[in-house]
C-alpha cells in the first residue's frame, strides 16, 4: 500500500514538473515573440523561435530515471537571461556566432529527440550526430547562441557579466549531469572532449 502511494506521488510530481517546465518555455516563447514584434530584428526572432523549439521538444521528452532539480533551475535561468538584452540595433557580426550556435542547438535537438531535457538527468546516452564529436554539443550551441544574444546589449559591462554567468551555469550543468548518467565513464573514453575540442 505504502509502495503504491509513493509510486503515485512520484508519477504525479513528475507530471506536474513536466507541465511546469513546458509552461515556462511557452511563457518565454510568448514574451520573446512580443519583444521581437515590438523591436523586430533577426536576433529577436531567432531567440523567439529558439524558445518555441525548446517548448516543443520539452513536451516530447521521455521520463528520466533521475534528474537534478538544481540543474533544472540553472537551465531555466540560462534560457531566460538573453531576454534582458535583445536589441533591434545589434552589430551584424554577432549574427555569425548566433546562427552557428542556433544550428548546433537544432542539430543536437533533432539527434536527442525524446532524450532532450533542461535538467541534468539520465535519459540514456546518445552517441550519434554531434555527440560523436563532443559530449555536450547542445550546451555549446546554447552557450554560443546566448552569449551572442547578450552582447546585443549596448552596455558591454552588463553583457560581459551575463556572458560569464552563462559560462558558469553551463559548466556547472555539465559537471552535474556527468555524475548522473549510467555508463558515462565508457562514453568519455570514446568522446574525450566535453565542450571545446582540445581544451575541455
Amino acid at each position: 500500500m505504502l509502495a503504491n502511494s509513493l509510486k503515485f506521488l512520484r508519477e504525479r510530481s513528475g507530471r506536474l514538473r513536466d507541465l511546469a517546465g513546458f509552461a515556462f518555455f511557452a511563457f518565454a516563447a510568448l514574451v520573446s515573440t512580443a519583444a521581437a514584434w515590438d523591436h523586430p530584428s533577426v536576433f529577436a526572432w531567432l531567440y523567439a523561435s529558439h524558445n518555441f523549439m525548446l517548448a516543443f521538444f520539452y513536451a516530447r521528452r521521455q521520463p528520466a530515471k533521475r534528474y537534478d532539480r538544481t540543474g533544472l533551475w540553472l537551465g531555466m535561468i540560462a534560457a531566460f537571461l538573453p531576454t534582458f538584452s535583445t536589441s533591434g540595433s545589434a552589430p551584424w557580426y554577432l549574427l555569425v556566432p548566433a546562427l552557428a550556435g542556433y544550428g548546433l542547438i537544432l542539430w543536437s535537438l533533432v539527434t536527442l529527440g525524446a532524450r532532450f531535457g533542461i535538467a541534468p538527468a539520465d535519459r540514456g546516452l546518445t552517441c550519434q550526430g554531434p555527440y560523436r564529436i563532443l559530449r555536450h554539443p547542445m550546451y555549446l550551441g546554447e552557450l554560443v547562441f546566448r552569449v551572442a544574444m547578450v552582447f546585443c546589449s549596448p552596455n558591454l559591462l552588463f553583457a560581459g557579466l551575463m556572458a560569464l554567468t552563462l559560462v558558469v551555469i553551463q559548466c556547472w550543468r555539465i559537471l552535474r549531469e556527468e555524475k548522473m548518467i549510467d555508463g558515462y565513464t565508457c562514453y568519455t573514453r570514446v568522446v574525450p572532449w566535453r565542450l571545446v575540442p582540445g581544451l575541455w
